[in-house]
């Protein structure tokens, strides 16, 4: 089934408000095999609502409209859509009462103009919102589907999550499993090359090539007529990429780069400190994000200055005078520094020009160097990174927990 995504508000257009609700359903909807194919936003007034509305309707199996079913003048959606349709609106008494229900719970007046969230068309689906004041619907137009849902995200998602998502599972005859394969340390174009013949629509799965946040995923969605089916086939499409690009995978679905180094540590029982120049304790901060990271995190110092370069990791005033602070002999002495102070099993280190001043011709900005001490060897990678001031530093906390998930590995 094809899906389009459509919000509704002026807030949305113009660009005050970040469209989020879009990217969720979108993840969600694919879950279940319904795969989206546009993205639209529109004013809310009826006329807009209307002609986005029968666009999508002439290009997709399901459309879900978020937003405008508020109290106010301007929640139009519901109004706009049932007129378009030809369908009248009446007041469900169940969801009047519900709505006044909510009002009386959090011990506010109800507004006159709040009893126009409980009309619906006889016979549609009915949404229930127990985060808020307005409930969504699902509409059918002969084999087509429409879903109204709330514009607020703490609304929209319980209400897709626990209603309208197993609505819709319980009339599609597939069942769906998808894989999310998270790469890093190669481009796009070059896993591109690498896994070519396993890229595209096949009669039981799709695999397809995103980019996330300095990753890049595959993404296996496979069906059957039952899970068992489904997951077999996503699994056996899995190894054959892992089998090609294996180094480069650093977990699956919801894995984080930073959670799969953790559980690498705690296999190992090894303990880690870090010493951040550039990066300003953020290898530290990352880290720290991953529950249970404190019996294995022991000490983390920002080495801004040579001289705390000196003071607290122990790097020469010869190796500074000698190579500067970004060198590879700067980011040996800080990996190796930190590890023997604290008595760590690992030092972590990085030092380089984030920019966008502090270049000179032969350390230009993106230039870093980053350390990993261990018992048996301190390794040393310099990296050329492009970017922002921001980006080069968030690139550089990637590559140094990378480098350590491929050592623990």
């Amino acid at each position: 089934m094809k899906a389009e995504i459509i919000a509704v508000g002026n807030e949305i257009v113009t660009g005050n408000t970040v469209n989020s609700n879009a990217s969720y359903i979108a993840r969600q909807i694919q879950m279940l095999g319904i795969m989206p194919k546009y993205h639209t936003a529109t004013c809310d007034t009826m006329q807009d609502i209307q002609e986005v509305l029968c666009k999508s309707l002439a290009r997709a199996d399901v459309v879900f409209v978020t937003g405008g079913l508020g109290p106010t003048a301007d929640d139009l959606t519901k109004e706009a859509i049932c007129d378009y349709l030809g369908l009248e609106l009446v007041i469900n008494e169940e969801i009047s009462q519900n709505i006044q229900a909510y009002f009386k719970k959090i011990g506010r007046y109800m507004p006159e103009s709040n009893k126009k969230q409980a009309a619906f068309p006889l016979g549609c689906y009915i949404l229930k919102n127990e985060n808020g004041t307005a409930p969504g619907c699902i509409l059918t137009k002969q084999n087509q589907y429409i879903v109204l849902l709330p514009g607020p995200p703490k609304e929209m998602k319980p209400m897709l999550d626990h209603y309208a998502l197993p609505y819709f599972k319980q009339k599609l005859n597939c069942c769906y499993h998808t894989i999310d394969i998270k790469l890093f340390g190669i481009g796009e174009s070059e896993m591109a090359e690498k896994i070519a013949h396993l890229l595209g629509d096949f009669e039981y799965a799709s695999v397809a090539p995103y980019i996330g946040d300095y990753e890049v995923i595959v993404r296996i969605t496979a069906f059957g007529d039952n899970e068992k089916k489904a997951v077999e086939v996503a699994q056996k499409i899995k190894n054959s990429v892992c089998g090609c690009l294996g180094e480069y995978v650093i977990g699956y679905n919801q894995d984080t780069l930073e959670n799969v180094v953790l559980e690498l540590m705690k296999k190992h029982d090894y303990t880690i400190a870090t010493a951040e120049s550039c990066t300003g304790g953020m290898i530290a901060s990352t880290l720290v994000n991953c529950s249970g990271i404190s019996t294995y995190f022991k000490e983390g110092f920002i080495t801004y200055s040579n001289e705390a370069k000196i003071k607290y990791v122990g790097v020469s005033e010869e190796t500074l005078s000698a190579y500067g602070a970004v060198s590879k002999q700067t980011a040996r002495e800080m990996a190796e520094g930190v590890r023997q102070r604290t008595q760590a099993d690992i030092g972590l280190s990085a030092t380089g020009i984030a920019g966008p001043s502090g270049a000179a011709q032969e350390k230009p900005v993106g230039l870093v160097y980053i350390g990993l001490a261990t018992p048996d060897k301190t390794y040393v990678y310099e990296l050329n990174l492009k970017g922002t001031r921001q980006q080069i530093r968030e690139r550089t906390v990637k590559n140094v927990l990378f480098q350590l998930y491929r050592n623990l590995k």
